[in-house]
């Protein structure tokens, strides 16, 4: 009990206040959530630093957060319900790369393209990122994630010149014709070949974008789509996320464009590659958004190296395709 209370110190917990309006004009409703005995046998205390308050979860409220709760990609069990318009994410590694990168962005006007930043919350020994919910102003949404750039891998993943059996292994056991001739007398493959390999799969390659997962209306999520890569097939299923809406496919247009617009405009972006990163594309019946989000992976390029993000990416160079993948998701 000592250690839940030191854990509470840093936080306030005011009481009940009257309904006010977000930044989206949509009623909220300031409730104070009652204290849970066994606190330490779920999440923990969950921070509701949006609503001025913060205070452990009911088993209730989790329920309700969870049943609602919509994950297409990502470490499972990284994410947590947290206020009624907040979640909390775990860092999952000893990198505070993404803390920086939502700390840098929140000062540019591409703020308003990715979650809101609330703090980075430390819990019993593990840390979290504290962000705006986006599906909490939707109702059963319909949304896609989509993996951005030319490639998912850092530079530093693929730095390693050593060729290894096991990855040669791991790739014929996917396509046993893919090797060539002087792979097959080594036996042994570069870690930059199979990662590179792996990406010639998707739309990665070809497009610089590919679908993640789609979660349709009343329906259970699409997760196993990175087979799908042609322009063709893209299209087959922007259609099938789209569904006829004229409405939602312009209001994402504008969307998109204005991102693309504010990301060539930021000096954040011009100095960090953006790998790994997705957009998410969410509407309902009322509303219509696309996000920016995931920045683990996003790091500084050495000092001198201004990126443009639509550079074709060698060692080196740093460059990652963002750019790219937005223009062609634009004429698709």
């Amino acid at each position: 009990m000592m250690k839940e209370l030191k854990t509470m110190r840093r936080f306030n917990i005011r009481k009940a206040k009257k309904p006010r309006e977000d930044k989206t004009g949509a009623v909220v409703m300031n409730v104070l959530i009652p204290h849970m005995q066994h606190v330490e046998n779920s999440i923990g205390v969950l921070a509701m630093s949006a609503l001025d308050l913060v205070a452990p979860a009911t088993d209730v409220f989790l329920k309700y957060r969870q049943a609602k709760w919509i994950q297409l990609s990502g470490h499972e069990g990284a994410f947590f319900p947290a206020g009624p318009d907040t979640v909390w994410k775990k860092r999952m590694s000893k990198d505070c790369n993404e803390v920086s990168a939502y700390r840098q962005i929140m000062k540019e006007d591409v703020r308003d393209m990715v979650p809101v930043f609330m703090q980075e919350v430390e819990y019993a020994g593990h840390y979290y990122i504290e962000l705006d919910d986006l599906l909490h102003r939707f109702k059963d949404p319909c949304v896609m994630d989509i993996k951005m750039g030319c490639r998912t891998f850092q530079e530093s993943e693929v730095s390693n010149s050593t060729k290894r059996k096991d990855l040669y292994e791991k790739m014929i056991s996917l396509d046993p014709n893919e090797p060539t001739l002087e792979e097959r007398a080594v036996g042994a493959i570069t870690k930059l070949r199979y990662m590179q390999f792996r990406e010639s799969s998707s739309s990665t390659s070809t497009c610089a974008f590919r679908i993640e997962g789609i979660k349709l209306k009343h329906s259970e999520p699409l997760i196993n789509l990175k087979k799908v890569k042609t322009a063709d097939e893209i299209r087959s299923k922007m259609q099938e996320f789209l569904h006829g809406n004229t409405h939602v496919k312009l209001a994402l247009i504008k969307r998109l464009q204005n991102l693309r617009e504010k990301f060539e405009c930021s000096a954040f972006f011009r100095k960090h590659e953006i790998i790994g990163s997705s957009l998410l594309l969410i509407y309902d019946e009322q509303t219509v958004g696309a996000w920016m989000i995931d920045f683990a992976k996003t790091c500084p390029v050495p000092d001198g190296l201004v990126l443009d993000h639509r550079s074709a990416w060698r060692v080196g160079n740093h460059e990652d395709g963002y750019l790219t993948g937005l223009d062609n998701l634009l004429v698709l």
